[in-house]
């Protein structure tokens, strides 16, 4: 299968699968053997296909150390919009037939951050395989800029995270639900029974909390940095159970998100609210020029769903 994409002037021919080639080794970090393995065929053959394109082109696409391709020259990143929203309509027209004619089975894939995936997506997965055993769900974990792109490249059919999904024009994105942090201390602990607990309180004690760049680290970095305070992080952790067990053994008071408290799982801590750092919402997203199967659609009203009362 080819696809002519004829200049008048030069009577341009460039096929299907040089696009293909382009698109799946940068996708896999321009690592041609594992592009290769993802696509069944060989190194050579990529290589080939990329000759071939160049020469058409007659300049090359991918900047190169040796035989290593490094990443994409002034050519290679003005193509790569293009190429992508090539392959975003062959996922839309394939996804209209597999609806067609197997509405309800296939694959599914999310990727989302571990807090969304531990604390507020089980009873939505479980809802949803109920209703499609068929569908083969993957649920991706990453960091929330992993996830923005794992969605442009088609790598995942639907991201979920509060940062990096709103403000990006490749992305169409759908509100999930609003959420604020909680200080978590051991129930023995002498601000267990402050109903709230001023910036200054907060940072005369050793902190546990998230890692940077995960569920709004940032804004409580500036809420402190703005009252001219410096927080003793003693301890950051990617996951709120690591935060919540290191808070149990004394190591500091902890800071996460609410919908990470599970107090079931925690009975020796308390859970105080805070507005100190913000009011946040989690974003579902989708590629803004490709269309996902009709079960995809389906799993995002779950999620809405989910948080509609």
């Amino acid at each position: 299968m080819a696809i002519d994409v004829v200049v008048n002037q030069r009577h341009l021919q460039i096929q299907l699968k040089q696009l293909e080639t382009v698109w799946h080794t940068v996708i896999n970090g321009y690592n041609l053997s594992q592009a290769a393995t993802v696509l069944h065929t060989s190194q050579s053959s990529l290589s080939k296909h990329i000759a071939a394109l160049e020469n058409q082109l007659k300049t090359e696409v991918f900047v190169r150390q040796g035989k290593r391709l490094t990443g994409l020259t002034t050519m290679g990143t003005a193509l790569m919009p293009h190429i992508e929203s090539i392959f975003a309509e062959i996922r839309t027209i394939e996804n209209l037939s597999l609806d067609f004619n197997n509405p309800n089975i296939g694959t599914l894939t999310i990727a989302t951050t571990h807090t969304q995936a531990r604390y507020v997506l089980p009873q939505v997965v479980k809802e949803f395989k109920d209703r499609f055993p068929k569908v083969n769900l993957i649920l991706q974990q990453a960091d929330p800029e992993t996830i923005a792109q794992m969605v442009i490249r088609g790598q995942a059919d639907i991201g979920i995270a509060t940062e990096s999904l709103l403000h990006n024009n490749y992305l169409r994105c759908y509100r999930y639900y609003d959420w604020t942090h909680r200080v978590i201390v051991p129930s023995d602990h002498e601000l267990a029974s402050q109903e709230s607990i001023d910036l200054p309180t907060l940072a005369s004690y050793p902190i546990v909390t998230y890692h940077g760049g995960f569920t709004g680290r940032g804004a409580i970095d500036k809420t402190f940095d703005e009252a001219g305070l410096e927080p003793d992080i003693v301890l950051a952790a990617l996951d709120a159970d690591v935060i919540s067990t290191y808070v149990g053994l004394g190591l500091g008071i902890g800071i996460i998100a609410e919908m990470a408290f599970e107090p079931s799982h925690y009975q020796n801590l308390t859970a105080i609210p805070v507005d100190h750092f913000g009011r946040f919402t989690s974003w579902m997203a989708v590629r803004d020029d490709a269309e996902i199967r009709q079960y995809g659609r389906a799993f995002m009203e779950l999620c809405q769903k989910q948080f509609a009362n």
